[in-house]
């Protein structure tokens, strides 16, 4: 090839020409072929959950190693499981009453699960210590009586701070708890001087279902408000709910948490709050998606998504619903649509990350359990077809040009 291109060059001028016209044609057909071949290698879709368990995969924490802790609706209710790095699965919620009643899944620092099995109580599982051992941690302040709908953690010099929704009964609200030895175990040395505050006083009508920390003593809580001055163009009398998204106050100690402001959204439903690798969030929803820096500003992302997840590079990928021929993955605040080899032929109820792929899990049309799969590594590498592509195209420039290179250089020799 070198050699034929190398002839032509040393022709005549109109040879030349051609030649050079040739080249740009490589170089349009090359970048159709490479756009061609855009869709996501590396995607699998099975109809079936976890390997290891039949059943609807509802929530998946995954740790190091392969492990994973997952609440799963199976034939004959509802298990959580967690498989360690030997493979070996163990039921950890078989002294639950009512594992489907449970809201969350909260990964703490040091890898263990926090949960709340029942009211004023929460339970730490850890996971990864030698011999399986609980926590539980009684909530009774004041005998008040709630139920824990969320928690989420944030560092405290040497501690840790954890900030919970709360179902009060006839209203939603947030506590604080702390500090937490940044030593889980002994619970005693961890727990024994943190305390409970009281209720946020000043939710008004909002229903909070969800909260994650953003930076030092300021957390986002996400939740539902009605606005009784709008009204479904269906139904005049319904009264329109919106997402709120809200900034709190809390920074330890007896004092409650205190809500300083809120950011309405005009529709749709936060599903996610994800928390990015610089410490920024996104709070991920039906109709567009939020970034919320730390001096909070907030971005609006016009992607819809039913689930989002963060990667072990620092991208998030949002899935949306049934049917849909691309993904959503933001990268550094940029986000990229990507056509999805395979459409999503699942209802997804859950999403997470290992070992660099990404697994969505949910439900087919038949509501049988389902499972589709990214590998994020084959972007752009050798084994797809637009990596290889990619790979021919920069080899045939590369001896092109520099064949181009060489010619001219022969020829200013020869004119000195």
């Amino acid at each position: 090839m070198a050699k034929g291109w190398r002839g032509l060059l040393e022709e005549e001028s109109e040879h030349q020409w051609l030649a050079i016209t040739g080249f740009f044609v490589f170089i349009i057909i090359g970048a159709l072929a490479i756009q061609g071949t855009s869709s996501l290698p590396g995607v699998e879709y099975r109809s079936n959950g976890l390997d290891a368990v039949d059943g609807r995969v509802l929530d998946i924490i995954y740790g190091d190693s392969g492990t994973y802790t997952a609440l799963i609706l199976g034939d004959e209710g509802g298990i959580i499981l967690h498989q360690d790095d030997a493979g070996i699965l163990n039921d950890i919620g078989a002294n639950y009453d009512d594992v489907l009643g449970m809201t969350f899944m909260t990964e703490l620092h040091d890898g263990s699960i926090v949960v709340s099995p029942s009211n004023n109580t929460l339970e730490i599982i850890h996971v990864n210590a030698e011999v399986s051992q609980r926590t539980i941690l009684p909530l009774n302040s004041n005998q008040e009586v709630f139920d824990v709908v969320d928690v989420a953690e944030q560092p405290n010099g040497d501690s840790y701070r954890w900030l919970m929704v709360t179902d009060e009964g006839d209203s939603t609200s947030l506590r604080g708890f702390g500090s937490v030895g940044s030593e889980l175990l002994p619970a005693q040395d961890a727990f024994g001087n943190a305390t409970l505050t009281a209720a946020m006083v000043n939710s008004g009508n909002i229903a909070w279902n969800m909260v994650e920390a953003l930076d030092d003593g300021t957390w986002i809580a996400i939740g539902l408000t009605t606005n009784a001055f709008g009204a479904d163009e269906d139904s005049p009398a319904a009264p329109i709910k919106h997402p709120v998204i809200g900034f709190i106050s809390w920074s330890a100690g007896p004092t409650s948490p205190m809500l300083t402001s809120i950011e309405e959204l005009d529709k749709g439903e936060i599903h996610s709050l994800v928390r990015l690798d610089n410490g920024t969030l996104l709070a991920a929803g039906t109709d567009s998606a939020v970034h919320i820096a730390k001096d909070r500003t907030t971005t609006t992302v016009d992607f819809s998504s039913v689930s989002a997840t963060l990667d072990e590079n620092g991208a998030v990928w949002l899935f949306g619903s049934a049917g849909s021929t691309s993904v959503v993955r933001m990268v550094d605040g940029v986000a990229e649509k990507m056509p999805l080899a395979q459409p999503l032929l699942l209802t997804i109820e859950t999403s997470d990350v290992s070992n660099d792929v990404v697994y969505a899990y949910g439900i087919n049309a038949n509501g049988d359990a389902a499972t589709y799969s990214i590998d994020t590594l084959a972007i752009g590498s050798i084994e797809s077809g637009r990596g290889f592509l990619n790979f021919l195209f920069v080899t045939a420039s590369t001896v092109v040009i520099g064949v181009m290179l060489w010619t001219a250089s022969k020829r200013i020799r020869q004119n000195q």
